[in-house]
């Protein structure tokens, strides 16, 4: 055997080891791919169905968007609406409290001439009452000076029919003794008759006499008097009450007992008092 074979063997036998190595790194490189493959397909697949996933949702996000948009849309033409009315209405409610304020400067200047009126008008009244009880003082003492001047009159006139009746009797005795004197006298009999002039004045002047007592007790709107029927006292009669000549009020009898009487108050001026004077007449 040559040389040349043998360095022929050695390279077949290097070519044969290169080339089983080569076969071998091939079909392990091989294997690796097609996992490789296999995985980079299964990872394909799976970021598809992922981008659909993700397509699907973001389909479903921008019908959620243009929906959401829709509606916000119709929320801020409704807002416009609203805001074009709430201004119309502010005009409005503007013009409105110009008018009130213009009515209520009126009504002002309207209550303070009220005010004056009624000022002046109280002040009248204030000044008429005090007319009224200084009048109605004045009719006390003249009804008071009245009574006493109808009481002197009906006492003198009273004393004049009982000078009257003396005189006709002392006028027919004078006829009677002139009668007997020229022999002309008979049986004759006076026809006037002598009343007793002080019984019956006071008895006329008694039975027209007024009635006059004095407040006792009050008890809220009612108030007692001293006198009763024995005095002449009668329901529904009227007595007017008086402390020092002034008017205090009226009181009309409601309940009557012999020795004291009761009734309401009337025409209060001022709120009576025990011990205040109860007359039928001023």
């Amino acid at each position: 055997m040559g040389i040349l074979t043998k360095i022929l063997i050695v390279l077949l036998a290097l070519f044969s080891l290169f080339l089983c190595g080569t076969v071998v790194t091939y079909i392990g490189t091989a294997k690796n791919y097609k996992q490789a493959y296999d995985e980079a397909k299964t990872e394909i697949a799976s970021l598809r169905q992922t981008s659909t996933s993700y397509k699907e949702q973001l389909e479903d996000k921008n019908r959620q968007m243009q929906t959401l948009t829709d509606r916000l849309d119709a929320e801020i033409a409704s807002l416009k609406a609203e805001k074009t009315k709430a201004e119309q209405d502010l005009k409005d409610v503007e013009r409105n409290k110009a008018a009130l304020d213009e009515k209520v400067q009126t009504l002002t200047a309207s209550a303070l001439k009220f005010e004056g009126t009624v000022g002046s008008m109280q002040e009248s009244l204030k000044n008429t009452r005090e007319e009224l009880d200084k009048a109605r003082t004045e009719s006390i003492k003249l009804s008071k000076n009245l009574n006493e001047v109808t009481a002197s009159l009906e006492e003198k006139m009273a004393h004049l029919e009982s000078l009257n009746a003396e005189k006709k009797r002392l006028l027919e005795e004078k006829t009677n003794i002139e009668g007997k004197i020229s022999g002309r006298a008979g049986t004759y009999e006076p026809v006037t008759t002598v009343p007793d002039s002080a019984t019956e004045a006071m008895g006329t002047y008694g039975s027209g006499a007024p009635l006059q007592g004095k407040i006792t007790a009050i008890e809220g709107s009612l108030a007692t008097l001293s006198i009763g029927t024995a005095d002449g006292v009668e329901k529904g009669t009227i007595f007017h009450i008086t402390r020092n000549d002034a008017f205090i009020c009226d009181i009309k009898i409601t309940e009557v007992d012999s020795e004291v009487s009761a009734g309401t108050l009337q025409l209060i001026q001022q709120q009576p008092q025990a011990g205040d004077i109860a007359s039928t007449t001023w």
